[in-house]
């Protein structure tokens, strides 16, 4: 076989992989990348003592200037419409600081005062605080999936940050207050952008907010300011934040979404919390009691029946 066969081999192979197979495939790997990127994080965070702030600059303008390349070179200047209409920056500049910084920064603060798997978990509680926005915006009485839902999310996030004792919390309060924000920043992630993304495409607004939030952090911590010397394994673990989490897994997710849908997308994604549980256990040792992986249950639970009945 020549060489200059084979790739075109792997081509035809590749393309005969049925479309929900494929879906599937991008959208584990979306999720699991975003586990590992968080478990990573919390050794560069409480290992070798990264600013937090200084990570999330860069996680955010970095990938967002790639990204914006991509689409500039798929959407050619139709990338710069955003940009056109007052109203549009200022949703773009709100969703960026409200939604995409705040979500990120406090969440990976929720993981420095923490850990990956604890700060995981608990800001995917934030589609029941969506799902109550929801039932209240539309004036319209709880369903019994939303009422299951408030009661696993409560059971859940009592087992995670009381490990079973209604005597004490275990969780330190800074990790509860970031990781309460981050929760709150999600919400915004999620619902705020809507305008936008019914007239612009996807990948143009979070590139636009990424890049934005980015440069935005980056005049409190400039990126080429570094108190701390990394090694060259810090760097490549810095890089897969940076990239792995930050823009492989979001264009994954976007890919996965695309050939299997926005429901099923949602249903595999929540193999996030579970790959940063298995990474933390397996990586850092981190130690996970019969109650804490109730709790988690409990969560992914909840997410589960909130992505299925659409509540």
């Amino acid at each position: 076989m020549k060489l200059s066969s084979i790739p075109n081999d792997i081509y035809l192979k590749l393309k005969s992989i049925p479309d929900q197979t494929k879906g599937v495939f991008f959208t584990i790997c979306a999720g699991c990348l975003w586990g590992l990127s968080g478990v990573i994080g919390q050794y560069l965070l409480q290992t070798v003592k990264i600013n937090t702030a200084w990570m999330i600059a860069i996680r955010m303008w970095l990938p967002g200037s790639i990204l914006l390349i991509l689409c500039y070179r798929k959407y050619g200047n139709n990338i710069f419409l955003p940009l056109e209409n007052k109203k549009d920056i200022v949703y773009l500049i709100n969703f960026s600081i409200f939604g995409i910084l705040i979500s990120q920064l406090c969440y990976f603060l929720t993981v420095k005062y923490s850990n990956a798997a604890t700060a995981t978990i608990l800001q995917y509680l934030y589609p029941i605080v969506i799902a109550i926005i929801l039932t209240i915006y539309l004036k319209k009485p709880p369903s019994f999936y939303v009422i299951l839902s408030i009661i696993l999310a409560i059971t859940g996030t009592f087992c995670i940050i009381t490990n079973g004792s209604i005597y004490k919390i275990t969780l330190p309060a800074k990790a509860l207050l970031f990781g309460g924000i981050s929760i709150a920043g999600s919400v915004v992630y999620t619902l705020y952008p809507i305008p936008l993304l019914q007239k612009y495409n996807t990948s143009t607004v979070a590139g636009w907010g990424m890049f934005i939030g980015g440069i935005i952090l980056n005049f409190f911590y400039p990126f080429w300011k570094l108190d701390q010397h990394l090694n060259l394994i810090s760097w490549i673990e810095l890089m897969i934040v940076i990239f792995g989490g930050g823009m492989f897994g979001f264009l994954f997710y976007l890919i996965g979404i695309k050939l299997i849908g926005s429901t099923k997308g949602s249903i595999l994604a929540t193999v996030e919390p579970l790959s940063a549980v298995f990474f933390s256990v397996f990586l850092l040792n981190v130690r996970f009691t019969l109650i804490d992986w109730l709790g988690t249950a409990c969560i992914i639970s909840m997410i589960l029946i909130l992505a299925i009945k659409k509540v």
